[in-house]
């Protein structure tokens, strides 16, 4: 069926690094570590605290001063003067002062992902799941203009999704342009505040205003409602609200949403709204941040924020930036400095490097050695951010490909709260498929363009790191199938009485063509089936007893 998909070309498209590379009026400045206060925080009255630093500033007009952090606690302080100035001149002056740590631009920021301008699209008629979201189950039968699809390139979402959906309790915050507050499919997972309430006051005293459903620093409000798009895709890659009979599926089913504006209605920020984000999203119990923005400046701001991430073990996900090369962009550069940092690129549908995405001939996912895995990043069906049953919109971009890998660690968080951000990274890391790309790029082990593979939730949520026994957990539903397939031989697991006994077994490709099948008398516990006939590859199992049937899609290893 053919239908028409009405889009808003995204106002902006990078595709290089922008004229105006900080915010002209504004610096950032931190106090050293072991110089004393001498008054109380006045931001009222532009005041510091710090002699020096508060009488430099009275010479050159300040407009305001707002809190880098904590506004009780911190020496980082993001200065803003009553008109434009010369900021590298005044970076140069206020160096002068011997009580400063650094000086540095507010660096601006964009978000790393363009929606798709309007035309007409062949639309199966057939669920979104199914049909649109290729990233996480992907049949070879995707359609869309100008990309080729292979079978099976995909994270094997279903088969993770039988081992952790998602921790209730557990909090990911998502830095962008915003949320569709409102949105069907994914109001009833936004993060909520229990020590806020919406009453003009500033319950627990953090210096923001009824802040309850997170905050909106562009606009230092408590309304971080998208009015961009960007940022409503990307949350919706982590959250759509599953088995509803509408839209999408999220990576993750029961988690909460932090929403956090940073990025303006041009899908453009900076870094000190990316930093407060960053705090803010700790100090409120996030434990997964995704971050779909990048500068091309590198910034003590940002990595003493992530720093304070670091040591409050929360893993910060992060975009390489859309200009097919490989000039290193922040935060993501920040990967090789700290464990806590996963740097995300970019594949297609075939699981090549995303060399260009659709919105240009000249784009492409970004690489370099601070690359950590790749995920899928173009072509991105998701929620709409200008009505509450908007899905026909779809983006492309590392950034559509990071929330998504932010998705599958929150998974892995949800089923072992004990691992580390590191631990995380590294499992991600290990169980990665590797050399799906070209052969040119996506080399052995690690490569600068794919990192160390494209990410795979099942083969991650099965880690010995996150399963104790990994074949326990398995066990645990009335008949399992233990995958990947090793050693030519298939382990089938029965747990209920009512399943034992003469059933069926049938193999087949994903082309339809039937390779094996079986009769066999299954048992309680376990059951070894042989398969040294199957060559390595991925297949459909098909297991029926009776009037039960059950389906697996299955990985036989080399």
């Amino acid at each position: 069926m053919m239908k028409n998909l009405l889009s808003v070309v995204a106002i902006f498209i990078l595709t290089g690094v922008s004229a105006q590379e900080f915010e002209r009026n504004q610096l950032l400045v931190k106090i050293k570590n072991e110089v004393t206060q001498g008054e109380k925080i006045n931001f009222t009255q532009l005041k510091t605290g710090y002699k020096s630093l508060d009488s430099l500033n009275r010479i050159h007009e300040l407009k305001r001063i707002l809190p880098i952090g904590n506004s009780d606690a911190t020496k980082t302080f993001l200065l803003e003067f009553k008109s434009d100035s010369d900021v590298l001149l005044l970076q140069k002056t206020y160096q002068l002062l011997s009580n400063i740590d650094f000086v540095e631009p507010n660096f601006i920021s964009h978000g790393a992902g363009v929606k798709a301008a309007e035309e007409n699209l062949n639309i199966p008629n057939d669920t979104y799941f199914l049909n649109r979201q290729w990233g996480l189950y992907n049949t070879g039968n995707f359609l869309q203009t100008g990309m080729t699809t292979t079978l099976d390139a995909d994270v094997d979402m279903e088969l993770a999704w039988d081992i952790e959906t998602g921790n209730p309790n557990l909090i990911i915050a998502v830095a962008d342009s915003g949320l569709n507050l409102t949105h069907e499919d994914i109001q009833a997972r936004i993060w909520n505040k229990a020590s806020e309430i919406p009453d003009g006051i500033d319950n627990d005293n953090n210096g923001l205003i009824d802040d309850f459903q997170g905050w909106d620093w562009v606009n230092n409000d408590n309304n971080p409602s998208d009015d961009h798009g960007h940022g409503t895709n990307c949350t919706g890659i982590i959250g759509s609200i599953a088995n509803n009979s509408k839209g999408y599926t999220g990576v993750n089913w029961n988690s909460k949403i932090m929403p956090l504006k940073v990025l303006n209605s041009a899908n453009s920020g900076n870094y000190a709204n990316m930093a407060n984000s960053m705090y803010y999203a700790a100090a409120n119990g996030a434990k997964v941040i995704s971050m779909s923005i990048g500068g091309t400046s590198s910034s003590s701001v940002l990595s003493n924020a992530i720093l304070s991430l670091k040591n409050s073990q929360v893993l910060l996900v992060v975009c390489m930036m859309n200009n097919n090369n490989e000039v290193a962009n922040y935060p993501a550069a920040y990967s090789t400095l700290y464990d806590n940092v996963i740097a995300v690129g970019s594949t297609d549908a075939n699981d090549k490097r995303t060399q260009p995405f659709f919105w240009s001939a000249t784009s492409g996912s970004n690489y370099g050695n601070h690359i950590n895995v790749v995920a899928p990043g173009n072509f991105i069906y998701g929620l709409g951010f200008d009505t509450s049953n908007s899905y026909s919109s779809y983006w492309g971009g590392t950034s559509q490909a990071t929330p998504l890998v932010a998705g599958i660690a929150s998974l892995i968080f949800s089923k072992n709260p004990s691992l580390t951000p590191a631990q995380v990274r590294s499992i991600l890391q290990s169980t990665a498929e590797d050399q799906k790309g070209l052969p040119s790029e996506d080399t052995f082990g690690f490569d600068k363009y794919h990192g160390y593979g494209r990410v795979n939730a099942f083969s991650a949520l099965s880690s010995p790191l996150v399963l104790a026994v990994k074949n326990e957990a398995l066990k645990a539903t009335g008949l399992s199938v233990i995958n990947p397939v090793g050693f030519h031989q298939l382990e089938i697991f029965v747990n209920e009485n009512k399943l034992t006994g003469s059933a069926d077994l049938q193999i087949i490709t994903f082309d339809g063509r039937i390779i094996g099948e079986k009769h066999l008398v299954l048992k309680q516990g376990k059951n070894t089936v042989p398969v040294s006939d199957l060559i390595a590859g991925s297949y459909i199992l098909t297991i029926k007893k009776g009037d039960f049937s059950k389906i697996y899609k299955i990985t036989v290893k080399p």
